[in-house]
């Protein structure tokens, strides 16, 4: 029940820190080290990790192979929210389909991460 609990916990707080960073100008956070893309890593690694903390409260409830495809779509479509939120809320953001793409990717790698986890997990 604990893990359930926590599980749970992890994947609202992970979604409200997505939300919160997509919604709210935090001004020149991250502007000090220059590395190219690495607006589209991080929309990767919040998308990857989104679906990766959703399943493992998911997988606690159902079936594995159920679950992972809505959450794929879940993930998706909450980062097409996200982008037009930013373009229809937040004056100090614009919407980008790059964005919606690298969410995407980072959703579906989750997927993949998950299925080859799980296939291995069962392999041992």
């Amino acid at each position: 029940m604990v893990h359930k609990k926590a599980s749970l916990f992890l994947a609202i707080t992970w979604t409200t820190l997505i939300t919160f960073l997509s919604l709210v100008n935090v001004g020149s956070l991250g502007n000090t080290i220059k590395i190219p893309y690495k607006d589209k890593m991080v929309h990767f690694v919040f998308y990857f990790l989104f679906y990766v903390l959703w399943f493992s409260f998911f997988k606690l409830k159902t079936t594995a192979n159920k679950i992972k495809y809505t959450i794929l779509f879940a993930a998706i479509g909450y980062g097409i929210l996200m982008e037009v939120l930013q373009a229809i809320m937040a004056n100090h953001r614009s919407s980008d389909f790059v964005d919606v793409v690298a969410n995407s990717v980072g959703a579906f790698c989750g997927l993949f991460a998950v299925t080859y986890f799980l296939s291995n997990k069962k392999d041992n």
